[in-house]
């Protein structure tokens, strides 16, 4: 069937006004999940800003949203849609800069994509900040607060999710590794659209209703990932397991990769100097 349109899932606390971080400039080109995860949402509120779909379910984390996301998409028709969008309800964004953000992604064949970051936004990962002069950039794997997934890599993802609550695991881990074994490997930042990411990160230090934290969760997705790769071995090969299945992950940077990024700095260094040398 032809793919005609796509579906974001926007998160919201269920009682305030919904999508407030969110620009309405122009008619929507996507289908609109309203997602609630305080389980208690104001129907009427909701109805001001005319989703496709309301979600409310009472969750704990980004992890458990994915879940449910998942679950919902068990009970309609996913045939048409080409993507998923999963936001995070403090990211700045307006119509336009989504309804672009999908052109470009279908224009260059992405499979799994985000907007990149601005420069004042809270991150924890620097390589997703906004580079002026990109388009589309290439990358291993994408963040958990804004993820655009080909609906193919989500919905075969799906029944794995529930390995972890925070999300923390599912962007650096399980996406990849579903791209590998599906052939849906190309993955970028599209730094045509930024966004603002404007609250602090909120995983880091806390135990969920499974017992475990973030780091936790993160490397019992690993052990899962690499056994997953045990099923195909010929499609992982050295660069996706150095840079994926064997990289960890813990607070703070491991000194080694610190060394890594040296010579990436210098090069980057020169080419600025010779760009600046034409000005």
């Amino acid at each position: 069937m032809l793919k005609t349109k796509s579906i974001i899932v926007v998160t919201w606390v269920g009682k305030s006004q919904p999508l407030s971080h969110i620009l309405n400039d122009c008619s929507r080109a996507f289908d609109l999940l309203l997602y609630d995860y305080s389980g208690q949402a104001n129907a009427g509120i909701a109805d001001s800003v005319k989703p496709s779909f309301l979600l409310s379910k009472k969750s704990e984390c980004k992890g458990d949203v994915l879940q449910n996301v998942y679950s919902f998409l068990q009970t309609i028709e996913t045939s048409t849609y080409e993507y998923i969008g999963l936001l995070d309800d403090d990211l700045h964004f307006s119509n336009s800069d989504l309804n672009k953000l999908l052109f470009i992604a279908n224009l260059e064949k992405l499979d799994v994509f985000q907007a990149s970051l601005t420069h004042d936004s809270y991150y924890h990962h620097r390589q997703f900040i906004h580079k002026p002069g990109y388009l589309v950039q290439d990358t291993w794997w994408v963040e958990i607060m804004a993820p655009f997934y080909r609906m193919e890599v989500f919905l075969q993802a799906g029944p794995l999710l529930n390995h972890s609550i925070s999300g923390t695991g599912v962007d650096v881990y399980l996406i990849p590794t579903v791209q590998r074994l599906i052939g849906k490997n190309k993955t970028a930042i599209v730094h045509a659209i930024q966004m603002k990411h404007c609250r602090p990160i909120r995983t880091d230090n806390r135990i969920f209703s499974n017992g475990k934290n973030n780091l936790q969760e993160i490397a019992e997705l690993q052990i899962v990932c690499k056994q997953l790769a045990t099923s195909r071995p010929e499609l992982f090969d050295e660069a996706f397991n150095k840079n994926i299945l064997n990289r960890k992950y813990i607070y703070g940077i491991p000194l080694q990769y610190k060394i890594q990024r040296i010579g990436p700095m210098i090069k980057n260094l020169y080419n600025l100097l010779v760009d600046a040398s034409y000005r």
